[in-house]
């Protein structure tokens, strides 16, 4: 049985800050996804980040309409033997009509390999879609895979454990930046500021866990991406559908 998830955050949904929300068009997020979003609104609207159908929202999410489909279903697979730890998670809206194929629809189907294998690694290791970096101390860095256009800037494979007994393995990438003297604090935050913006709209691409200090350097960890834009149009004769178009290039 499938649980949905949010398909912004591929974050599963529930009765509270993740409480499965309407917009006008029809689609569905969780309501912490929407209330950022509409910080970030100049106005009282909020367009939707599959659609792009401008919804009038007024001067809170909390006015938009609960999603009591998606309630029932999150309330019925709490109340199972098994728990909710072991449903896959399905970030797919219960009421999109989309009748594109699956096969052409590569960010779709990447979507759900990531979020099941998060559901997986949930249920064995404790540890969900976004890894709490801070309880991840263990980072070992095993090659490097690219350098920054900026000196001191390195991309890099690397694989983050927990502590203690039971300990979970997860293999990330990671951007190591040296601090140096001249480095400019500014340059770092700003970088950090536009990663979590641009990982807010592409967790089905890569997902930003967090950032930590390594011998003189910050690594920000994330998830390791396998795919690109320029791949999937190589793939589909220089095309993108218009589903991978709202998911790649938002």
């Amino acid at each position: 049985m499938k649980v949905p998830c949010c398909s912004v955050c591929q974050t599963r949904y529930n009765d509270e800050e993740r409480v499965p929300l309407l917009l006008q068009c029809g689609h569905g997020f969780c309501k912490e996804c929407l209330s950022k979003m509409f910080s970030a609104s100049p106005d009282t609207t909020l367009p939707c980040p599959r659609c792009r159908h401008v919804s009038l929202v007024g001067n809170s999410v909390q006015a938009l309409r609960k999603n009591y489909a998606v309630l029932a279903l999150i309330h019925s697979s709490s109340n199972s033997a098994s728990g909710p730890a072991g449903f896959d998670c399905d970030s797919t809206d219960d009421d999109d009509d989309d009748d594109e194929e699956g096969d052409n629809d590569a960010a779709d189907s990447l979507s759900r390999r990531r979020c099941s294998r998060a559901s997986a690694v949930s249920s064995s290791g404790r540890c969900g879609p976004v890894i709490e970096v801070g309880a991840h101390p263990d980072l070992k860095l095993v090659r490097r895979i690219g350098e920054g256009r900026r000196a001191g800037v390195e991309m890099w494979a690397a694989v983050i454990s927990g502590g203690g007994t039971g300990r979970c393995r997860h293999p990330v990438a990671v951007k190591k930046v040296v601090v140096t003297e001249e480095t400019s604090v500014d340059w770092v935050l700003g970088q950090l500021e536009n990663l979590r913006r641009a990982s807010m709209w592409c967790r089905n691409i890569c997902t930003f866990h967090g950032f930590t200090r390594m011998e003189g350097s910050l690594c920000l960890v994330m998830d390791r991406c396998y795919r690109s834009v320029q791949s999937e149009m190589q793939r589909n004769e220089g095309r993108l559908t218009l589903e991978q178009i709202l998911r790649f290039c938002s």
